[in-house]
């Protein structure tokens, strides 16, 4: 079987994941560059996809890894960029998305195995749709909205117990939706958010491939009870709603995703399927598993399985910050809410 990664070359992750696929296959797995500033040669016409010399459409398999499926009209949110001014950078980078869309396109329209396929990457790009077509479809879903009217929104948030929210594209955690954030982010000039019902227990997280759940995780908050401690992860038996969680993902044509959901009356009640997952930051012994897992499955195989490759029973993320640096800011950010703290 002849596997293919399409993906940015500083991508650590997807760096690994070829040499598993190398280590479990015994032959070569070549990683495809699509970064911007990639030198590479790419031909495309009738006779084939031709990517620095090699023909993509004899691979069985393609997984694309780090291409986010961006909404033509609108530029990429970076921060540094005056988007006051005219900026030709967008232009350029509207156009190597454009393009490497349109190789992902054509691959799938000539028969090769994409993981994901393009239509799922555009799937998951807005969550709203996202959540109305898994309803649609008869899957569990929390209560959401998903507006930028002021009054509308907080009369949904008076009528369930507790909020949450995230930006309705793109990328992002739920978190818990406040005054400070309701009154910054709803507004009929900005962005529509999206707000739901707040879980009752801790958002899994379920890694889906094809027909199994490779992995599923639960995480616990950091805190500072006798000692400071980062976000913990461990994993979890999600058995009951396994198939669930498969039918969910093959429902919006993705064949490799994250599922978070929380477990209701034994049925999953889905808050978000991200159909490019991020797992660099899970803590290493999780992400080898993973990684492994993945591999395998990509190649044909059967899961590990923690006697062949044992998981943890509990680890801790890891960090940027140094661990005093962690307790300091900590420190700091309680005295802003002391009923003895100066005012201003």
């Amino acid at each position: 079987m002849k596997i293919g990664v399409l993906a940015d070359s500083a991508d650590a992750c997807a760096r690994t994941l070829v040499a598993q696929i190398e280590n479990l296959s015994g032959q070569p797995c070549p990683l495809f560059d699509f970064s911007a500033t990639a030198e590479v040669r790419v031909e495309m016409d009738q006779a084939g996809i031709f990517w620095d010399g090699q023909k993509l459409e004899e691979f069985d398999k393609i997984l694309v890894a780090g291409f986010d499926y961006q909404e033509p009209l609108i530029p990429r949110a970076v921060a540094s960029v005056d988007w006051s001014v005219w900026q030709i950078d967008y232009i350029v980078d509207e156009q190597h998305w454009s393009f490497v869309s349109s190789v992902l396109r054509d691959l799938e329209r000539r028969g090769v195995y994409l993981i994901n396929p393009w239509g799922a990457l555009q799937f998951g790009f807005a969550k709203a749709r996202l959540l109305a077509e898994l309803k649609r479809a008869g899957f569990l879903v929390p209560n959401w909205l998903c507006r930028n009217e002021i009054p509308v929104v907080q009369q949904f948030c008076e009528e369930q117990k507790r909020v949450v929210w995230r930006p309705n594209t793109g990328r992002a955690m739920w978190q818990l939706f406040l005054d400070k954030q309701r009154l910054h982010c709803v507004d009929p000039a900005k962005p529509p958010v999206l707000v739901a019902a707040h879980p009752e227990q801790a958002l899994v997280r379920g890694y889906v491939c094809g027909d199994e759940v490779l992995l599923a995780l639960n995480c616990s908050a950091p805190h500072m009870e006798n000692f400071e401690r980062m976000e913990e992860v461990w994993a979890c038996d999600c058995g009951d709603v396994a198939d669930e969680l498969v039918r969910a993902v093959s429902s919006i044509g993705a064949n490799w995703a994250q599922v978070l959901f929380v477990e209701q009356d034994g049925k999953p009640c889905i808050y978000d399927i991200d159909v490019d997952p991020r797992y660099g930051w899970l803590p290493p012994e999780f992400r080898s598993y993973l990684q492994v897992s993945l591999a395998r499955k990509i190649l044909g195989m059967p899961a590990p399985g923690n006697d062949v490759l044992p998981v943890p029973a509990r680890a801790e993320r890891d960090s940027l910050f140094m661990r005093r640096m962690l307790v300091t800011l900590h420190e700091l950010e309680s005295t802003k809410y002391a009923e003895d703290a100066p005012q201003d």
